[in-house]
């Protein structure tokens, strides 16, 4: 592929692109909020079951 052919293509990928809707904005937003959510509740789950779990460790 030469410098020619990605120019061509990358002229075309730019014509077909897009501006995305104020909705299509807003459900990135909350797809992305909840995945961080998600995954701060869950290391929190885990680094609690760990405290929980290794709290009596080394005491004997």
């Amino acid at each position: 592929m030469g410098v020619g052919d990605f120019i061509r293509e990358s002229r075309r990928i730019l014509k077909l692109a897009t501006k995305p809707t104020r909705k299509e904005i807003w459900l990135s937003t909350r797809v992305s909020l909840l995945a961080m959510f998600l995954v701060g509740m869950l290391s929190f789950v885990v680094q609690y079951l760990m405290t929980v779990l290794t709290s009596g460790w080394g005491t004997k």
